[in-house]
This record gives structure tokens, sequence and C-alpha cells, in this order.
């Protein structure tokens, strides 16, 4: 990874920098001078703030490689994505967006600070502290998990324990070298640190406006999805459940469709952390005729609020363009999880229930009692096909296409862009992202 003893050091400045005025006017009062030392669970938490403030964009990036959109040909200028589109990972123009891998180990670095000294922070109540360290502990293994689905290959209970994974950090140690771990230390490592901060959380929901924190709620979430990638469907449906007993809530764009689901003030709501999608990413794309085909396009109220019409039969992306779409987590995905692992355990009722709780918020009603009835008739094989394509309606441009389809099918993909075109082969290697060639040169242990 990048963590040379020169980048540590550069990152380690960085830490006690003052970062952002707004997080904490405590900052003010710096020592040394142009240093913060974090002493208080103010100061503490000011960090975590910008831990969070630092988390990477990269799923708005990932979509490009799936099947949600197509490069716009009427756009100007697509040198930052083409290359990315087309999955043209080697020799790419100097033009194209790079993915993170850098930020990632500089947010895990941040949390790893708040770890080890955050629990000897000089004021605030001890229950203050353990909420801090808490979150630290989930963003560390968000991050983590994060990184180990771009990088690494998919989890593989059989292949797991010598499958590549990426370099684990836990500590700052300008003298360590990193090397990759496997996959299935990576994925233990992550529920080490879930575990670690369910013993330390104590807010079981934040606010509205105070979301993008890891919350009890939250931390249930993320348990629930790393372990549905882990293919424990079991525990992936209780921790669901648990995360559902604290809210069940989901947008009912029946009653009102003015406000889509993914929005930090949705009521379903569970982290509004991540970047998912932008206005830039927006202006360079029109949705495939693959997604578009997906929705009942006069029944399904989800098509009018995440679509617009571009004219010529295309249609635009218009979700997670606003400033107030963050999205990381929320409850809708919750339901899909059970249905999944419901479904996969052969309970295909449990399946068919919240599957249709989902659909019973976001069709007309007379189109939603046919589907109920089409459900009713799916086998197991049908059923789980199906609750893959609500994930893929549900959640377009929110970042779970690219790591569903590694987790899935890893199926083939075509891409054209005017008179280039290009195929991803279900099972392509390509499917795992190659480290960025600055990661190889600043840690010669890393192979791609």
């Amino acid at each position: 990874m990048t963590y040379t003893m020169k980048k540590l050091n550069i990152y380690i400045a960085l830490l006690f920098a003052v970062v952002s005025f707004s997080a904490c006017n405590d900052y003010l009062d710096v020592k040394p001078k142009d240093r913060v030392i974090p002493e208080t669970a103010d100061d503490f938490r000011a960090l975590l703030t910008s831990a969070y403030n630092g988390v990477p964009a990269d799923k708005m990036r990932l979509t490009f490689r799936t099947d949600e959109l197509n490069l716009d040909n009427s756009a100007w200028d697509l040198s930052g994505v083409k290359d990315i589109y087309l999955w043209n990972d080697v020799n790419q123009s100097s033009n194209t967006l790079t993915f993170s891998y850098q930020f990632f180990y500089k947010v895990i670095m941040y949390a790893n600070h708040i770890i080890d000294a955050g629990v000897n922070a000089t004021d605030g109540t001890s229950k203050e502290i353990d909420q801090i360290v808490g979150e630290a502990y989930l963003l560390r293994a968000l991050m983590h998990f994060n990184l180990v689905n771009q990088y690494g290959l998919p989890y593989n209970a059989s292949t797991a324990s010598t499958d590549q994974g990426i370099p684990i950090s836990l500590k700052i140690d300008t003298e360590a070298e990193y090397f990759e771990n496997t996959v299935e230390e990576v994925y233990a490592q992550i529920v080490l640190d879930i575990d670690a901060a369910m013993a330390k959380i104590n807010v079981d929901r934040y606010g509205t406006g105070l979301n993008y924190r890891f919350s009890k709620l939250a931390a249930l979430a993320l348990k629930s999805r790393v372990y549905l990638y882990m293919g424990d469907f079991s525990t992936a449906k209780k921790v669901a459940l648990e995360a559902l007993a604290i809210n069940s809530d989901l947008q009912d764009l029946v009653a009102d469709a003015s406000l889509a689901p993914h929005m930090y003030n949705s009521v379903e709501s569970i982290l509004a952390l991540e970047v998912v999608f932008d206005s830039e990413i927006e202006s360079a794309s029109v949705v495939s005729d693959k997604l578009i085909g997906m929705y009942n396009q006069t029944n399904d109220l989800r098509f009018g609020l995440f679509f617009t019409d571009n004219g010529g039969g295309e249609f635009k992306p218009n979700k997670g363009t606003e400033s107030d779409s963050k999205c990381s987590f929320r409850n809708a995905e919750m339901y899909l999880t059970i249905a999944e692992c419901a479904a996969q355990t052969d309970d295909l009722d449990q399946a068919r229930n919240y599957l249709n709780q989902l659909k019973a918020k976001r069709l007309l009603v007379d189109f939603y009692n046919t589907e109920v009835t089409r459900i009713a008739g799916l086998n197991k094989a049908e059923l789980i096909a199906e609750i893959a394509n609500e994930r893929y309606r549900e959640f377009a441009f929110e970042g779970h296409r690219w790591f569903d389809l590694r987790r899935t099918t890893q199926e083939q993909i075509n891409h054209a862009y005017k008179t280039e075109s290009a195929t991803l082969n279900q099972g392509d290697p390509r499917y795992t992202l190659r480290y960025p060639d600055e990661a190889i040169n600043n840690n010669p242990n890393l192979s791609n």
C-alpha cells in the first residue's frame, strides 16, 4: 500500500493539521504551533468528522463499469471516464479519473489514531468517548470493506483463505511493511472491528443532519451487508432483522412521491455518508436501455424520481445529483437482504413477504396487486433472480450494482462508445480493480 515511511510522515503531519474551522472551533487553540494534538472528547470528535469528510467517492466511478449507464455520445469531453467505461485498465489516458487507494488508508489512519488514543481523552464522559471510538472502529471496517471489494477478489468461502485481499492497517507505524492479507483475513478483521464497535457505541440512531455518523443501527446495517457478501445468509438475515427492530420505516412513494428514498432526510436513511453519484457524472452519461427496461414506467413511482427524459428515447440519471443525497445504508437494503437470505435458505414465504413490503411502497396499488400474484408463482431460482432485479431497480446509481455483480453472477456486459466497443466477460478478472500505479510504486509488495 502507499504507506511508505515518507507517505506516513506526511499523513501524520496532516493528521494533526487544522483541517476545518467548522469541525471544532477549539482547534484555534493549537499546540504546538500550526498543529493540533487531540486531547479532549471534542478534539477527537472533530478529528473523526474530518475522517468522515475524507471518505472517497469511488462508487460513482465504479458505476461506469456496470450495466446501469451508457456514455452520452453528445457530451463534449469524456476522456476522464471513457477508459473506465471500456474497462481499459492498462495504459489509460492521462485524463482518466483515478480510483482511490491511499485516501481510503488515510481515513483508516485517522480511525487508527482515534482508536489508539481516544480512550485517553482528558475531557468528556466515558459514554461520549466510547461512542467516538466505536464510530472509528466502524469507519475503519467500512474502509477495509470497500477496499477489499474493489481491489480484492470476491468472497468465496472455499478459497477465501488463499485469495488475494488487500493490506490490513491497524496501527500507525512508520517502520512497518505492508503485505496483502487474504480475503478471509480482511473479512475476519472487519467483523472484529464491528464487534468491538458494538461493545462501545450507545447511540441507537442519529437524527437527520447527524446521520452521516455511525450509530448502532448503522453498525447493524454494515454487519448485515458484510455477512451477505460472505454468503452467511442466516447471520445476514438475523442482523438485518435487528436493524429493522430499531427502525423499519420505508419512504412511502404511494402516499408522497416528492422525496426520494435515498435522500439523507428520508425516513429510511440509516447512514448518509458516501457520495455515490454527482452532477458531473450525470452530464457524461445516459441511463442504459437495460436498466430503463427493468421498470414499469407508468406504475413504478421510482421511475419519475430516478430519471429525467432527455428526448429521443434517452433518459438521464436524476438520482444522487443533489447535494443532500449522500447514502451508504438505508432500510430498503435491510428488506431486500432479508428477502435474498430467506430465499437462499428456502424460506420462500418470508422472502416474498419482505420483497412485497418494499414493492408496496414503490408501486401503484393495482400494479402492486398484480406483482404479488406474479411473485407468488415464482420458484426459488426465479425468486432469487427477482430480488436481484429489485436491487437493480431500487439501488440504481447508489454504488451497489458493481459490488452486487461481483458477489453474484459476474455476468457479461457490453459497452460501446462511438466507434469503440468492449466486453466484460462473465467471470472476467477485470471485475477486480488493478492497484493504482502509485500504490505499486510505493509498495512493491503489491502485485497486479
